[in-house]
């Protein structure tokens, strides 16, 4: 099976049916040519579930255990390629890219949410809800939707030119504010995968040229559209 994913042409050895369902949006049937191969053995399956198991306590079945192996492979062949992928809902609005990353549970699927109550459903686009792949081409940073997009599945396979990164923080209040990029580091780092140590350097590389690209900022934010309009408002001054 060949997947379209962040414009890599994949070819992916996993022919469980899990797999082959949450990468239908992404299959392609005629590829020009591969960027590169991946390929899911037993002993990546058993090591998935033993992470499973080790940090949920869960017992996750062959399938999703697979997804989750070809993911980090996955993660691990685009690093080389000025490409990585990060936690975060991504979203498109008038034509530019905001990406709202947290830890899980802080609300950014909520926030998002808002930016559509307060600018229009149709008008703000879901492109990815958990883990959207952050690529450079050509001097610009794009930002792509991947088949892993949460719980909630909010995503498409399209991409947007990334025009700012937001780490939301709960807040009784809202404000935004713009940070630095050394201030800004370790928030990145809590958020993206690292799968060898090897690849530290290149890693770090990428994040300073994102740094230098792209805009940071701190959002503050409650449960009201005020959130995203002041959100809004911060990161387009």
């Amino acid at each position: 099976m060949v997947c379209k994913i962040a414009d890599f042409y994949i070819e992916i050895t996993n022919n469980g049916q899990v797999f082959h369902r949450l990468c239908r949006d992404y299959i392609c049937d005629n590829p020009p040519y591969i960027d590169f191969s991946i390929t899911v053995t037993a002993d990546d399956v058993a090591y998935e579930k033993s992470l499973a198991k080790k940090y949920t306590n869960d017992d996750f079945g062959d399938g999703i255990c697979a997804t989750t192996a070809a993911y980090r492979k996955i993660c691990a062949e685009v690093l080389q390629r000025d490409a990585f992928l990060m936690h975060g809902c991504l979203i498109e609005y008038k034509n530019k890219g905001y990406l709202f990353t947290a830890n899980s549970g802080t609300g950014k699927t909520t926030h998002v949410m808002q930016w559509k109550k307060a600018f229009g459903e149709e008008s703000v686009k879901i492109i990815n809800g958990d883990k959207p792949i952050i690529r450079f081409i050509d001097g610009k940073v794009y930002a792509y939707g991947t088949p892993w997009n949460g719980k909630e599945h909010y995503g498409t396979n399209g991409k947007v030119e990334l025009s700012a990164i937001a780490f939301l923080k709960r807040s009784p209040t809202n404000s935004a504010c713009k940070i630095s990029l050394e201030n800004a580091l370790p928030l990145i780092f809590s958020q993206i995968m690292i799968t060898d140590s090897a690849d530290l350097a290149r890693q770090m590389e990428l994040v300073n040229t994102l740094g230098e690209k792209v805009s940071m900022y701190e959002v503050n934010c409650n449960i009201s559209a005020e959130a995203a309009e002041i959100a809004y408002r911060e990161m387009n001054k």
